[in-house]
């Protein structure tokens, strides 16, 4: 294998989880880290051998997620690369021309890479194009970062910066001077790349053996070997070249046309449509622009013969969870007269989907369409009128009222510039599958020291694909996004230290109680958001004014938290108290939303009564509402 390889295994597992930038950085090396980089070239065949390679192509056999299969993968300096991974029921394609970065996913859906997606994708050219070994270091900076030992030896770690995209930490053995492994921080994830099964091939010394994890996440080790090697081949520039249109034929209007209005339920603050699978009765499914793929609960999948395979570890909102694979024939949506959509021959997800929705929901969802079938289409949600309004992608024009704003693509997430307080301003992700205001990312919190900023917080405990996590809320002046603006935010200062939540890349995300505010129309094909205000615009942003989470396990409703100071604490709940009644009503005939309204808002010092089991004694207790921020 050669070096210009060497990340490939760091990059299938970010990949399972564009226009040209300059290079402006300016090549520096420091003294320490020459003489790592010399004894380097010298064991390793030495530069000139090294950067006469010009091109190559390896063939390999990767092992993950339960699946064994091929790479190939093509590299041309100074920064070309391109790869085929086919892995179970996944075959990804990626390419890099210098310019434009692409991928073709499991689905066939081709992407262009732009965003923070294109700097990493021209950072990563750089790297597998051996450009840091370069007289110059390719217009690079290598530092010594560390000097350590493990178990299996002493090792020199030098911190490598690309010109543009992320850097790489570089663990060089002191008693060999080969390179041990690579550690690459991919925003909210930390991949290890393990070098291994070092022979001289070609002239050189290369590993013939990568083995990638991603940290704290075991299940998705990859193992990649060297079958066949070529260096300096004749490469057929196409493989470089993003393809001139999309693969698919998968998606069609039925029975016809290139638009379709279908029906949706906004509940629960999300988005819920009735999506039809493998041609069965109608099923609730949730919309969601943060998901990646679209997916199945495993419960119902199995009630209903649908068997997963493979098993990977996948990056919810504040944690990991499990995840295999499945096949679907189709995903039908059509409205109560037969028009709607249908998604064919589907390659989705499996996964314990309502473990971690249902109790805060109080129903099960059947799944969640992602990507794979939102990209399909130009989007227009209204919640106003609940209403989803499908456009052909390659031939929708925006004729509403609205404001357009550029987006750009956080993978397979839309990505759109907003500003908190008329200084704070980042790159946020709009994710129609969260119910929140503005959830902003750790690392963002941190920089900006926001906790001293936001003034009164409330910590409350918030919940996702992968597990619950402790955050605070509080509010801040101002938010815009465009020329659309709103006093007093609810923000939630995020404290999951992994998952999605935890992003560096981004300032944060923003759910849908800020995007039902708008209809919003999200158009995928030429990167455009557009808002047009709805009823809600001018809402003031409002908190529970009860003070306590019910979640619903079974036929049970319970306290899963009760914030310190609230009408809840007040009155004497406590977290595990089982809540069967509410003011005489059976508390299982209330709806989520029926209690979200009375609790929002309903005038401070409204009373309410709550008859609670705990251990086994009933009580009844009175909740006075109270302001809480």
């Amino acid at each position: 294998m050669s070096e210009s390889n060497l990340p490939r295994a760091a990059r299938l597992a970010a990949a399972l989880l564009l226009i040209a930038l300059p290079m402006t950085a300016h090549a520096t090396i420091s003294p320490e880290a020459a003489k790592v980089i010399d004894r380097y070239l010298v064991v390793a065949g030495g530069r000139a051998a090294i950067l006469a390679e010009y091109t190559s192509h390896t063939k390999d056999t990767v092992s993950a997620f339960g699946f064994t299969g091929t790479i190939d993968a093509w590299t041309q300096r100074p920064d070309h690369v391109a790869s085929v991974t086919a892995l179970g029921p996944f075959t990804l394609k990626d390419g890099f021309d210098g310019a434009t970065a692409w991928r073709i996913d499991q689905n066939g859906k081709l992407t262009q890479r732009d965003g923070k997606d294109l700097e990493n994708e021209k950072g990563q050219a750089w790297f597998e194009n051996d450009r840091w070994l370069e007289a110059d270091q390719g217009g690079g900076a290598i530092t010594v970062k560390s000097v350590g030992s493990d178990s299996l030896g002493n090792y020199t770690v030098l911190e490598i910066t690309p010109p543009v995209g992320r850097p790489h930490d570089l663990w060089f053995n002191d008693e060999s001077g080969l390179l041990d492994r690579i550690v690459v921080k991919n925003d909210a994830q930390t991949l290890v790349t393990r070098l291994t099964d070092y022979r001289r091939d070609q002239g050189r010394m290369r590993p013939h053996k990568q083995i990638g994890t991603v940290v704290d996440m075991p299940a998705n080790t990859i193992l990649i070997t060297v079958d066949s090697l070529w260096v300096n081949p004749v490469i057929d520039p196409v493989v470089f070249t993003m393809p001139a249109a999309a693969a698919t034929n998968d998606a069609k209007f039925i029975p016809g046309g290139t638009t379709a209005t279908l029906p949706i339920r906004y509940g629960e603050r999300h988005v819920w449509l009735k999506v039809s699978v493998n041609g069965g009765p109608p099923e609730d499914f949730i919309l969601d622009s943060g998901a990646s793929v679209s997916l199945l609960d495993s419960a119902w999948a199995a009630a209903h013969g649908i068997t997963g395979e493979g098993k990977m570890q996948a990056v919810g909102a504040g944690a990991t969870g499990g995840v295999a694979f499945t096949h679907v024939h189709s995903l039908k949506v059509a409205g109560p007269d037969g028009h709607g959509v249908e998604l064919t021959d589907q390659k989705i997800a499996v996964l314990a989907l309502n473990r971690f929705i249902a109790p805060f929901f109080w129903r099960d969802a059947a799944g969640v369409l992602g990507y794979d079938f939102i990209s399909r289409f130009a989007d227009r949600i209204d919640y106003d009128n609940s209403t989803l309004t499908l456009y052909d992608a390659k031939t929708f024009k925006y004729d509403g009222k609205g404001t357009g704003m550029p987006i750009t693509m956080a993978g397979s997430i839309p990505v759109v510039k907003a500003k908190i307080d008329d200084t704070y301003e980042g790159d946020f992700r709009l994710d129609v599958g969260s119910g929140s205001t503005v959830d902003l990312h750790s690392p963002f919190v941190k920089q900006h020291a926001l906790a001293t900023k936001v003034g009164k917080t409330i910590e409350i405990m918030n919940g996702g694909f992968g597990g619950t996590f402790t955050s605070h809320l509080g509010r801040m002046k101002k938010m815009q996004i465009g020329p659309y603006a709103w006093n007093e935010p609810l923000v939630i200062l995020s404290g999951a230290e992994s998952g999605g939540l935890a992003s560096q890349d981004y300032a944060g995300n923003i759910g849908n109680e800020v995007l039902d505010r708008f209809v919003i129309t999200l158009d995928y094909e030429h990167r455009m958001l557009y808002l047009e205000p709805g009823r809600r615009f001018a809402k003031r942003d409002k908190f529970s004014r009860a003070g306590v989470e019910l979640a619903r396990f079974g036929d049970t409703i319970q306290a899963l938290q009760v914030l310190p100071g609230s009408a809840a604490a007040a009155a004497g709940v406590k977290e595990g108290d089982s809540v069967t009644s509410l003011d005489g009503k059976a508390i299982l005939t209330y709806a989520p939303d029926q209690l979200n309204d009375m609790f929002q808002n309903e005038p401070a010092g409204t009373k309410h009564t709550l008859e609670v089991l705990r251990d086994g004694k009933k009580m009844s207790l009175t909740l006075t509402l109270k302001v809480l921020i």
